[in-house]
């Protein structure tokens, strides 16, 4: 490259500045370099046309993979894709430019040489990078693949080297004719122009296009293995995407569950108790009648005041069972969507793992990586599917809020009796008689009314007790129910890490056993 840059700085200005009166400097088509005859250098280098369009065409098109754990394979694939641009523009320039030469018969061709100095300059220094963009793509194909794309850039550097020394020569030549003033006959050109240099630049250039051919195949086959290692990465993503949305859903439905479960359970609670203060309340007016009577006056008077305590309590009651009711079932919910979402993140980078082990095994395009993928890529893939489908059972099978459903109907049930039994009591002493009933029956009746306030406030004590001990038993069923959607995640989370573990071991098997 040295000698042909110092003899082009020197010679070409001297060269263009030389005047036979003759565009081509008098040197006519006998040179072998500017016609169709043997050594056909034209021929040689019209091939690059050829050879760049099959080079591009390895390459066109290719979409680098954008997706996660694509890091590797994008700085590859830009790699490649450099490569390939390097040899296609800088390197073939100067094949472009020997092929314009050696077809212009009428300009003189030192001077033609002239643009070609900057271009062979681009070309060894896009091939300097080559062993560095190589580097870059070994990190997602194989030894096999790399290996060989740097056998055909050295032999592509080697071959410029020599179009440099022997275009350096030519120049020589072309010099040593126009200097000897001699007539430029055939025996004064071949006197000073060697064929040989003529039949070494023509091989010369063949070399370049025919390492170029090789070239392409190996580009074409890295690509194929990064197509189907991105293919692979984008189902994944797709699968992924669908498994999370899938799970998302499920918990929204749950949700949804939930909600539906705690106005179900509200409503009912507010229908029995509402209907046992009314019953309740519905006796006020006979009671009344009692009120004024001397006989019977204190004691109507002590149950119309208990009527309110114990309407209060029942209301007092209804209210605390239905909050706690929303605040165990939403914790219900919010422990198990807590736990579904740490089970679905510490999956995750598993399935990364034994998903970026295909990719990398596709990239790599060894020998069995086609019925590697074949035998596990379906399993690898499908781990998040498992996965959805499992925290899905899970959910279903043991997150369901309606295990509640039978004590909280019994209680119901329990204090509609006991409101009932409190309005039938005082519907009962009512019966008695009248306020204008002898006084011993009137007497009766006092003392049938004290009994029921007494009744009334033991059951509203019991009322009391076992609106605790539902609320007790919301609270356990509550964190059973988050315990069970745990065990079930916690038992899928081991199943799923063995299976991706052992998919691991197979894959990594069959790269080496094709087994």
């Amino acid at each position: 490259m040295g000698v042909w840059s110092a003899c082009t700085v020197l010679l070409i200005p001297l060269l263009c500045g030389l005047s036979h009166g003759s565009p081509d400097l008098g040197l006519d088509i006998s040179i072998d370099f500017v016609t169709s005859n043997n050594p056909n250098i034209q021929s040689a280098a019209g091939m690059v046309s050829f050879t760049t369009s099959d080079l591009q065409g390895a390459i066109g098109g290719y979409q680098l993979a954008k997706l996660n754990g694509a890091t590797n394979m994008i700085v590859s694939g830009e790699a490649l894709i450099s490569l390939v641009g390097n040899i296609t523009v800088n390197v073939n320039d100067v094949l472009r430019n020997i092929s314009f030469v050696s077809s212009n018969k009428q300009t003189a061709p030192s001077c033609m040489f002239g643009s070609m100095n900057a271009t062979m300059d681009r070309a060894f220094a896009s091939l300097d990078q080559a062993s560095t963009l190589i580097k870059s793509i070994q990190t997602s194909t194989s030894s096999q693949n790399t290996g060989a794309l740097t056998s055909w850039v050295m032999m592509i550097q080697t071959a410029m080297t020599d179009i440099s020394t022997y275009l350096d020569q030519l120049y020589k030549g072309v010099a040593a004719v126009l200097a000897s003033g001699q007539p430029l006959t055939q025996s004064t050109i071949q006197a000073n122009i060697n064929q040989a240099v003529l039949f070494n630049l023509a091989g010369a250039i063949s070399v370049v296009t025919t390492a170029e051919k090789g070239l392409t195949t190996t580009v074409r086959a890295i690509r194929s293995s990064f197509e189907q290692s991105g293919n692979i990465l984008n189902t994944y993503s797709n699968d992924l995407n669908n498994a999370l949305n899938s799970v998302n859903n499920t918990q929204r439905d749950y949700y949804n569950q939930v909600v539906g479960r705690i106005s179900s359970y509200q409503g009912k609670i507010s229908w029995e108790f509402g209907w046992g203060v009314t019953d309740i309340k519905n006796t006020l007016s006979r009671v009344n009648s009692f009120v004024f009577d001397q006989d019977t006056s204190k004691a109507a008077q002590q149950l119309n005041i208990s009527i309110g305590v114990t309407n209060a309590a029942i209301q007092s009651n209804s209210v605390i069972i239905q909050s706690s009711m929303m605040s165990q079932m939403t914790q219900i919910f919010t422990g198990a969507e807590s736990f579904v979402q740490t089970n679905v993140k510490a999956l995750v980078p598993v399935f990364d793992k034994s998903l970026f082990g295909l990719a990398a095994t596709m990239s790599g395009g060894g020998a069995f990586a086609s019925n590697c993928n074949f035998k596990y890529g379906g399993a690898i893939t499908n781990l998040e599917n498992n996965m959805r489908d499992g925290l899905q059972k899970c959910f279903n099978d043991y997150a369901n809020t309606g295990y509640t459903d039978s004590f909280v109907s019994e209680y119901n049930m329990v204090i509609r009796e006991q409101t009932r039994t409190i309005s039938n009591r005082i519907n009962f002493c009512l019966n008695l008689g009248s306020n204008t009933s002898p006084k011993v029956i009137k007497l009766g009746i006092a003392a049938c009314l004290s009994e029921t306030i007494a009744l009334s406030d033991a059951l509203m004590k019991d009322v009391s007790i076992q609106s605790k001990l539902v609320v007790a038993m919301i609270n356990l069923e509550s964190l059973a129910t988050v315990q069970r959607v745990e065990s079930c995640a916690a038992i899928l989370n081991h199943g799923l890490v063995a299976k991706a573990a052992k998919l691991d071991q197979l894959l990594a098997t069959c790269q080496t056993t094709n087994q």
